[in-house]
């Protein structure tokens, strides 16, 4: 029989609590630590928030809190209605020219009635010489970079307001150069690219074309630096800090076909796109607070914070590949003056002086869906007889909005535009959509197998007339 000896228990060597920890309060203190950690981090995001929107701590939680109902964006949205973001980027203090808006980008949102909405992105270029929209309608000529400069400067109809100043001039130029109504802008200075680059440990892009700028600005011209530096970048992933990324997105003249405004407004969607992923990342998200005081020294807008979520619940659907990328520039509806030998200073030039050519193009930016999605082959042919690459351009155009094109080259002339459907009802839409735009009828036309020309290009065929062309006619130097 075995004998039972009584003695002290020893306490197990795997109870590592001590005697007074309990399991009950571990988890207490768990959940105290956790909630004054995530308290903090409320704190920090609420005072950001408010800090980036130029409001209070209060009124930004409440905003937050609200889900983005009730804005004005979540009404345009149930109204169907296109909204218009106008994003004017300068150089901030310490810059020569602190609020000339070197970048200018239109961002336009077109609610659907169900699925994600269609979006445009529309660059500016600077350089175009324009009336600029002063208060008590008031006018003068210059770059369209100054627009926003002059609101700042006290030229608008809200002068010391150093939120809107800026686009009190800005909006209201935009406005009559495109034809469409600006709801809110967005003004930001080179600080806030590259501190909300650096906020958040840098970021990953993928560069999609080597390039080399030999004219990158070395330093200010006020601060007795005008000189040039060369930057290059080679294509593949990249980790880029604040001040790599901010040369990648301004760099104007690089080879390689990155030196048009186009390709600019393309990378700076890069950047804004791996931005993005980054704060949304399980890791970025506790640099919140940070990226938003970054941006709350450097961005002015009237969005409110109720308006930022309800935008951004509409379109963190939407497929990037679906977003048209729209530039204004001389290879469409602007012209080059020519300088040196023509002109004294840089300018572009609206061949239609009456804005109404770019104007039509920016109101019926977004064909309907079933346009687009009908993918139909679209042919350009030039019958203009001015021999401008009328069907160049026009294919480009509307490869812009998301169309399938190609270019005819040149046709027989003739005085008006026509709209051919040669696909047999197949592509009924798409003609349909086009004739109304250049406010026409549609022809239907069978295809001859041995022809050649517009009647055998198939799909649908528009043969651009004199008659589209005398828009174009505004260019000095250009034959007719």
């Amino acid at each position: 029989m075995a004998s039972i000896s009584a003695s002290r228990r020893r306490r197990s060597s795997y109870n590592l609590l001590p005697h007074w920890l309990t399991v009950k309060r571990l988890v207490i203190t768990l959940v105290a630590v956790v909630g004054i950690a995530v308290g903090t981090y409320g704190v920090r995001l609420a005072f950001g928030l408010a800090h980036a929107f130029h409001t209070n701590p209060i009124s930004a939680i409440l905003g937050a809190l609200g889900g983005g109902n009730g804005s004005n964006v979540a009404q345009s949205r149930q109204r169907l209605q296109r909204i218009n973001i106008m994003v004017y980027g300068y150089g901030g203090g310490g810059h020569d020219g602190a609020y000339l808006s070197d970048s200018m980008m239109l961002i336009s949102i077109n609610p659907q009635q169900s699925g994600p909405p269609q979006i445009a992105e529309i660059s500016i270029p600077r350089d175009w010489y324009v009336p600029i929209e002063l208060t008590q309608a008031k006018q003068r000529f210059g770059r369209l970079n100054e627009a926003y400069s002059d609101g700042m400067m006290g030229w608008g109809t809200e002068p010391g307001n150093q939120v809107t100043s800026g686009a009190s001039v800005g909006d209201p130029t935009i406005e009559h150069l495109l034809g469409v109504h600006v709801d809110y802008f967005v003004g930001i200075d080179f600080s806030a690219f590259k501190q909300a680059v650096d906020s958040v440990g840098g970021v990953d892009v993928n560069v999609p074309n080597t390039f080399t700028d030999y004219q990158y600005p070395h330093g200010e011209c006020d601060q007795g630096d005008c000189g040039y530096m060369t930057v290059h970048f080679n294509a593949g992933p990249q980790h880029m800090n604040g001040a790599t990324a901010l040369i990648f997105a301004r760099s104007r003249h690089g080879d390689n076909g990155e030196g048009s405004d186009f390709a600019r407004s393309r990378r700076q969607q890069l950047i804004v796109a791996a931005l993005k992923s980054k704060v949304v990342s399980i890791g970025g998200i506790g640099n919140l607070p940070d990226l938003l005081n970054a941006l709350g020294d450097n961005v002015l807008t009237n969005l409110t914070i109720s308006d930022a979520e309800a935008l951004y619940g509409m379109v963190k659907d939407v497929n990037p590949v679906t977003i048209e990328h729209v530039s204004l520039d001389d290879t469409n509806f602007l012209y080059d003056c020519g300088y040196p030998r023509n002109c004294g200073a840089y300018y572009l030039f609206a061949h239609d002086d009456t804005f109404q050519s770019v104007q039509r193009y920016i109101q019926n930016i977004f064909p309907a869906p079933a346009v687009v999605s009908q993918k139909a082959p679209l042919t350009f042919f030039d019958a203009s007889g001015r021999g401008l690459n009328a069907s160049t351009r026009w294919s480009q155009l509307a490869a812009m909005l998301g169309l399938k094109t190609s270019d005819g080259g040149r046709a027989p002339r003739q005085a008006l535009t026509e709209v051919i459907d040669e696909s047999g009802g197949k592509d009924a839409q798409t003609a349909k959509w086009l004739a109304s735009y250049f406010g026409v009828t549609v022809t239907t036309q069978a295809v001859q197998p041995a022809a050649s020309g517009p009647a055998a290009a198939g799909g649908v065929v528009v043969v651009l007339g004199s008659d589209e062309e005398q828009a174009f006619a505004g260019s000095p130097g250009v034959g007719s």
